[in-house]
């Protein structure tokens, strides 16, 4: 990839992610707070390792949720937008809202920098698509705090395997996982 080719993706990338950023999914009611808790978010993008059937498959994911690892739980969604990364301005391959239907694991928990858990949460999902239908997935969020060396082992960001594709390459994005809700973070 030259220079051009780099700029012109990173700008739709952050393009993408910031207005994926602005969606209500961080504010949404009902997320249970409390009672060792632990809230996820991301606003992030991954792409295929390499393209499939002729299509650079790339996703962009926002969302939050919360868990509580003890009891099995998770909830929470967000939007997703699927696209070409070689053909962005021919428009999105699929778009919609994703949700978290279980908790599948939660572990390679590496330390606390304040409130942030760095962590790896495993949770399936629910892909819904504005065009109809629906996709079952595998949605791993991985944090990690870089500047206080607390890594997971895995890049910052999500993989996700829906519909035959694995995006098992985060691009860009920000992950959080937080420590239960109760604990301090001192």
């Amino acid at each position: 990839m030259n220079r051009r080719e780099f700029v012109t993706r990173a700008g739709l990338g952050s393009i993408a992610l910031g207005a994926l950023a602005a969606g209500p999914a961080a504010a949404r009611p009902g997320f249970p707070k409390g009672n060792k808790h632990q809230h996820f978010t991301l606003v992030a993008l991954s792409r295929t390792p390499a393209p499939v059937g002729g299509i650079d498959h790339w996703m962009v994911l926002e969302g939050a949720g919360s868990f509580k690892a003890s009891a099995g739980h998770a909830d929470g969604g967000g939007n997703f937008v699927h696209l070409n990364g070689s053909a962005p301005l021919a428009g999105p391959i699929a778009s919609g809202k994703w949700e978290v239907e279980d908790l599948v694991d939660y572990g390679s928990l590496v330390g606390r920098y304040g409130r942030v858990q760095a962590s790896v949460l495993t949770v399936s999902v629910e892909l819904h698509p504005d065009a109809g239908g629906s996709a079952p997935g595998t949605l791993i969020v991985a944090c990690n705090v870089g500047f206080a060396n607390l890594l997971t082992g895995r890049p910052e960001g999500f993989e996700l395997s829906v519909a035959g594709l694995t995006f098992n390459t985060p691009i860009a994005g920000l992950t959080h996982i937080s420590i239960p809700e109760g604990e301090s973070s001192a």
